[in-house]
Formats: C-alpha cells, sequence, structure tokens
C-alpha cells in the first residue's frame, strides 16, 4: 500500500476512534490495573510483582501506543511471541519483529490465555506465523477476513479459529484493540511494565 493510502486509511480510523477515546483511556486504565500473576508453569517462589518479560511461544504482547505510528497513544500495537528473539505482528503486513519489548516500549503488557496450554499457545503462534507476508487490513471491522489482518486482529483470530476462544470485549464494537486483549477475562496478565 502507498505511502498516501495508509495515511487516508489511518486519518480516517483516527476519526473514528475520536468518539472512543474515552473508553481507550479507560481500556488502558484497566489494564494498568490487572494484577500479575504468574506464566504457566512457573515457580511462584521466583515470581516478581510485574512479572518476568516472557519469552514463550504463544504468549500475547499488548502496548497501547504504536511506535510505528510516531509513538500515538490511540489504540496501540499487539503481537505474539513466536521464540525468544522474535515475535509476530501486522504492521505493514504480516512479518516477524523483534521480541523486545520491554526496552522498546513505554507501556506494554504480557498476557496468557486461560484454559489454554502453553502447547496450545504455540500452536497458535504457528498459525500467526503462517499469515507471514500477508497484507495489513485496514478494514478494521472486518475481522472475519483472513486474507489480510491487523496487529489485534491477528492475534485474536488465532485463538479464535484454533480454539473458538474469543478475546474481544466488543469495546469498539467487532474492532479487536491491543488493550480487549489484556482486559477480557479469558487472559491473565503476566508480566506488566507501565
Amino acid at each position: 500500500m502507498c505511502l498516501s493510502c495508509f495515511a487516508t486509511a489511518f486519518t480516517a480510523l483516527a476519526a473514528e476512534t475520536i468518539e472512543y477515546e474515552e473508553d481507550i483511556e479507560a481500556a488502558v486504565a484497566l489494564a494498568e490495573s490487572q494484577p500479575v500473576v504468574p506464566d504457566k508453569g512457573t515457580n511462584i517462589s521466583t515470581f516478581a510483582t510485574s512479572g518476568t518479560y516472557p519469552t514463550r511461544k504463544g504468549v500475547i504482547l499488548a502496548t497501547n501506543t504504536n511506535d510505528s505510528l510516531g509513538g500515538k497513544t490511540f489504540v496501540g500495537h499487539a503481537a505474539i511471541i513466536y521464540n525468544a528473539q522474535s515475535v509476530v505482528e501486522a504492521l505493514h503486513k504480516v512479518s516477524l519483529g523483534k521480541n523486545n519489548w520491554n526496552t522498546t516500549k513505554s507501556k506494554c503488557w504480557g498476557v496468557t490465555v486461560r484454559g489454554t496450554t502453553s502447547a496450545q499457545d504455540a500452536a497458535a503462534a504457528n498459525w500467526c506465523y503462517r499469515q507471514i507476508g500477508k497484507s495489513y487490513n485496514y478494514n478494521f471491522a472486518n475481522v472475519s477476513t483472513r486474507n489480510s489482518f491487523y496487529c489485534s486482529q491477528l492475534v485474536w483470530a488465532s485463538f479464535k479459529d484454533l480454539y473458538g476462544i474469543d478475546l474481544n470485549t466488543s469495546t469498539l464494537g467487532v474492532i479487536v484493540t491491543p488493550m480487549e486483549l489484556v482486559n477480557t477475562n479469558k487472559t491473565s496478565v503476566i508480566y506488566s511494565k507501565s
């Protein structure tokens, strides 16, 4: 997609989300108030109150800012951990990124899906990995497409398609936002930098 097309889509989303600005701010406040719990299989005696930055395959990362858009706070960004060094994310297209959010983001959360095993989480990451190369979905309300993805839709779709687990809280209707992946009662926060 050309840069001017991206700017047009970004402006349209910004205009749509202005009316939801209070909801987005409330979602960030809710995420900041979530208790941090040990990850699946973690020894409770080694657990810190902010958690340990996750490297386990299938853990979801979310932030309320999108550094690729100049750090705008309006919706955020999400990815799923593929390995200790990499995440699968949708920026301009689905691709591998660096698993370094603990040093590159001012705020971020690591969450695990309740009711799944570590092996199922890894399968969700593999599902996302198989989407690499697909284009970015600028039609944020079209979460049913599997031909293109935006960041949180990609993560949401992996658990929805594989296990029937819907991580959307409907804060912005059918649009799935990164903060919803943190705030749904179907995930647990295992890491918080806020």
